[in-house]
């Protein structure tokens, strides 16, 4: 006897006293609507600051690039609220980025010193803002703490041209609309002809 079973997925149901009974996919897509994102932006630039908080970096150029550098290349991008970088005047630039900065100042969660919007400028995270940001630094992963403090490391010892040169080389999508594209050709490289 060979009776065939009808493979339907109830997607939901529901009880008596109203309590909704998910199946597995209807429950994923439930979860995906309402997950929120693991980091916002200004955590993403407490966390760059947290990860040296003895060493400022030099200059806003280099902290939003360093930020696009921690979001694409360390955090998982889908857990950090979008930053909406855009081809900008010296490569890829988050408007919501300078904002935090100035918010996260403000707060005095980050404190700057020297000539604004010049190389002379520093942030560095303040107590506040390490007492604030220690425990969700604590919480990633040891490997992942260990990787940000690293990348924070080689990153301000590219400084500025450095960090321009690898953010050209690696993302030329941004390159499009820098003012000074000019001085960052890619490299190709390959067998000459001598």
């Amino acid at each position: 006897m060979n009776t065939k079973r009808e493979n339907t997925i109830v997607k939901e149901s529901v009880l008596e006293d109203g309590t909704t009974f998910y199946s597995y996919e209807s429950a994923k897509e439930k979860f995906e609507q309402i997950r929120g994102k693991k980091f916002t932006v200004p955590d993403t630039i407490l966390l760059l600051l947290y990860s040296q908080p003895e060493k400022p970096i030099h200059g806003r150029v280099l902290l939003v690039k360093q930020i696009f550098l921690l979001i694409e290349e360390i955090l998982n991008k889908n857990d950090v609220q979008d930053a909406k970088f855009v081809p900008y005047r010296y490569g890829m630039y988050s408007f919501i980025v300078g904002n935090a900065i100035t918010n996260l100042e403000f707060s005095g969660y980050v404190e700057r010193r020297g000539k604004k919007n010049t190389k002379l400028e520093q942030f560095r995270i303040t107590d506040k803002g390490r007492k604030y940001i220690s425990e969700v630094f604590m919480s990633l992963p040891r490997n992942s703490q260990k990787k940000i403090r690293e990348k924070r490391k080689g990153w301000d010892q590219l400084g500025y041209d450095g960090i321009l040169r690898l953010v050209y080389q690696k993302y030329p999508e941004f390159k499009k609309e820098s003012r000074i594209r000019e001085r960052y050709e890619t490299i190709k490289w390959g067998r000459g002809t001598g």
